[in-house]
């Protein structure tokens, strides 16, 4: 019987896995990444989302200084929207209130009109991990239970590097940035079209950029798709045919 219950619940936990949390599965599987540009997305159709850049949060010398998004951006009343809060540490030792302060900022992005959830940019050194472990904990806390948050993540982060795994059950997903990747990219690329992805939280979803050719990865995944500048319908024409 004992062998029996141990069995369920790890296959209770293996299916739990290889499926979308609940919170995040009602965004689309497409998602344009609006940032920070003139931007008019009303040539997009049902089943297309934006995720726009709210605002730049930068920290430096124990301080914090935020920068609101300063460009126009167009969307139809009916397209899903995620703010994007962006994080610049360079390599600052992050302390207490500047953790508040990022929860104060995404909590004001998620409070504009029609957004359904957030997304944090940031590409944390190693020793900014606790800081931003820690502060995503304490968002999550102060969040509606069934808004989604997302985070992206460096490829690198859903290969062998297992610390993401501290964020199991705080955030929804880690979208792989499938692009800028440096030297290392053909590798990268190479081990992901494999299905090398260790990182649970990295399996259904993944970045990338319309001026770079795109990965061909397994199974499905939510698309956030960055272009240079601003987005026009042409440009979107262009990859969307490429996409899942």
């Amino acid at each position: 019987m004992r062998k029996a219950v141990a069995l369920g619940i790890a296959l209770v936990a293996l299916m739990a896995c290889h499926r979308e949390p609940a919170r995040i599965r009602n965004l689309p599987a497409r998602m344009l990444w609006a940032w920070e540009s003139p931007q008019d997305l009303r040539f997009l159709e049902k089943g297309e989302g934006v995720a726009f850049l709210g605002g730049e949060l930068h920290f430096s010398e124990g301080k914090s200084r935020w920068i609101p998004r300063r460009n126009p951006l167009y969307v139809n009343p009916e397209t899903p929207l995620l703010a994007v809060l962006r994080v610049e540490a360079g390599r600052e030792t992050l302390n207490e209130s500047q953790a508040e302060v990022l929860v104060t900022r995404a909590l004001e992005l998620l409070a504009l009109p029609r957004v359904r959830g957030l997304q944090v940019d940031f590409d944390a050194l190693e020793s900014q991990r606790p800081f931003y472990v820690q502060a995503l904990k304490r968002l999550r806390s102060r969040m509606n239970t069934d808004t989604p948050l997302s985070i992206t993540a460096l490829a690198s982060w859903c290969l062998e590097d297992h610390w993401l795994a501290a964020l199991h059950g705080v955030v929804d997903e880690a979208v792989p940035m499938l692009f800028r990747m440096g030297p290392d990219n053909p590798n990268v690329r190479q081990r992901l079209e494999r299905g090398d992805v260790i990182e649970p939280l990295a399996r259904f979803s993944y970045g990338l950029s319309t001026d770079e050719p795109r990965p061909h990865l397994r199974g499905h995944r939510r698309c956030y798709v960055f272009h240079p500048g601003s987005w026009n319908r042409e440009a979107w024409q262009r990859i969307a045919p490429e996409l899942p």
